[in-house]
């Protein structure tokens, strides 16, 4: 009668608490959010220190595997995490070393040839009108005033260059809280990682010691497929982004289109937004060129369009959806309502939860029906 007491008070204290929740749901969101942002470092740490953990390990079974003297066993976690630390870090640096000057280089050109490329279009309207009196009644009827058009133009753009400078300034300190948080998160990262077994040696006695051996084995699978499908997804998509860029690069070479290498590692990089990424590169990439040539612009469009279709539709699919153990329908059907549901990160989250539910279905569809047959 007194357990039956006390799990009467536990359902009663559940249902005040959501029905308080509920009735106050702004505040509680509003504290939810305000809850997240001061643990934004750690839950990034935590982050961070999964996807470390994935070279991590392959250097660990690099550094010296089959030796177990005192130095090695004191050397290989520290150095795997150093080397895993720098592969990533070298890797964006090249990207952006390749990137981000051609960009600037390319603005500042658009910047400078948009007056340039107003006053030849009015020089050729001029030269029509001469040619072609019909044409010019037509313009006359418009009142074309290309003096103030390219005016205006000059105004444009010397205003976009003021609010990007201005921009710049006054997010200065919004960029050093977000390195603040970043090196914030990443010694903790770090933290995890150098007492990684620790830490998962706590977490299981807490998992035995509140739930059942029945319910300990089933959150243990779980744990283990979520943790078999994220990573995988995550070496899927790194391959998946370096295939693409070298493609790119490769066809930009072949069929001689500017900025190859520069597109390239963009695409590369965008290519870890599932399905989305090539189309984001392939828009800057037309921006880019079809400044110099809108005829080389257009047909790097076409270009980009086919490789995106190859990506989409075959290349993305079978080597992600091989790695996690989701069929290439299964993962554009998950892109698809994820991009729908929450955008970009619904985007990124979509595959690697797919294939966990995936997994756990096919895996209860099979139980049940080897207890059916027993029954």
């Amino acid at each position: 009668m007194q357990k039956l007491d006390r799990l009467v008070i536990k359902y009663i204290l559940f249902i005040a608490l959501v029905v308080l929740i509920v009735s106050n749901y702004e505040q509680a969101i509003s504290y939810m959010f305000h809850f997240l942002r001061i643990l934004s470092p750690v839950i990034v740490g935590i982050i961070m220190a999964y996807i470390l953990n994935i070279l991590m390990i392959k250097f660990e079974n690099i550094w010296f595997p089959n030796k177990n003297n005192q130095w090695v066993n004191k050397t290989r976690r520290p150095l795997s995490i150093l080397f895993a630390m720098l592969t990533i870090s070298f890797v964006l640096f090249i990207v952006l070393g390749l990137v981000v000057p051609q960009v600037l280089v390319v603005l500042t050109t658009l910047i400078e040839a948009i007056p340039v490329a107003i006053n030849q279009i009015q020089t050729w309207f001029t030269n029509s009108e001469q040619r072609f009196p019909e044409l010019a009644v037509i313009l006359d009827q418009f009142e074309v005033n290309w003096s103030q058009i390219v005016q205006d133009a000059v105004a444009f753009f010397n205003g976009v260059t003021t609010r990007i400078v201005e921009t710049t300034l006054s997010t200065i300190g919004s960029i050093a809280s977000i390195v603040i948080n970043l090196f914030l998160s990443l010694i903790i990262s770090i933290y995890i990682l150098m007492s990684k077994e620790k830490i998962m040696s706590q977490g299981n006695r807490m998992i035995k010691a509140y739930f059942t051996k029945k319910q300990y084995d089933k959150i243990r699978y779980v744990l283990s497929v979520v943790d078999a499908s994220f990573s995988h997804f995550i070496t899927g998509e790194v391959l998946e982004a370096f295939i693409l860029g070298v493609m790119v690069t490769a066809g930009m070479w072949i069929f001689r289109f500017p900025y190859a290498t520069m597109l390239g590692a963009l695409t590369g990089i965008m290519a870890l937004i599932p399905m989305l990424g090539a189309w984001i590169s392939g828009t800057i990439g037309f921006v880019l060129i079809g400044v110099q040539s809108p005829i080389q612009g257009l047909a790097f469009l076409i270009f980009i369009i086919i490789i995106q279709q190859l990506e989409g539709n075959i290349i993305y699919p079978k080597i992600v959806g091989d790695k996690i153990g989701l069929p290439g329908m299964w993962v554009l059907i998950a892109v698809t309502i994820g991009a729908g549901l929450a955008g970009i990160p619904g985007m990124l989250l979509s595959v690697p939860i797919s294939s966990v539910i995936y997994k756990l279905l096919k895996q209860d569809v099979t139980t049940r029906e080897r207890i059916d047959v027993m029954s």
